[in-house]
């Protein structure tokens, strides 16, 4: 074999594995399309702050043996701690742009698929105190 051919196969070689290295490392920093939604007694949590656009499927599981929650996402330019509330201190959601929730009663779980559009979402609790007590979290949807 001559030392151009040999030159090309080590060339080739090289490149295929920096194109696999950059495929990995892409695939690998990708926003979920899954993201598992924990709720425990005045507290909730996301896997990921950061989903991608289209149909993103949120695992929901109750972790309170307790109390029932709520998970409801609006989409909207304010913090999650600015929403709008009534005088008990529940989110009015007629002032928001509300894109699905769900109901879970203590110790239960389920999912929810809701489309998303790139944006600012707030996920709450809207149950009667719950809110206020803190029951939020912000996330991102990116294209």
């Amino acid at each position: 074999m001559s030392l151009t051919a040999r030159k090309t196969q080590i060339l080739l070689a090289f490149g295929l594995l920096v194109a696999a290295v950059l495929v990995a490392c892409t695939s690998a920093s990708a926003p979920p399309k899954d993201i598992n939604v924990n709720l425990k007694t005045m507290a909730m949590t996301l896997s990921s702050t950061v989903a991608k656009a289209g149909e993103v499927t949120f695992h929901i599981k109750n972790d309170a043996t307790d109390l029932k929650h709520e998970f409801v996402v609006f989409k909207t330019d304010l913090a999650g701690d600015k929403l709008p509330v009534d005088d008990k201190g529940g989110v009015v959601e007629a002032q928001l742009t509300k894109t699905d929730e769900m109901e879970v009663e203590k110790g239960q779980g389920g999912d929810l698929k809701i489309n998303l559009t790139p944006g600012h979402y707030v996920a709450v609790c809207n149950i009667e105190g719950h809110y206020k007590a803190g029951m939020r979290v912000e996330f991102t949807v990116v294209p």
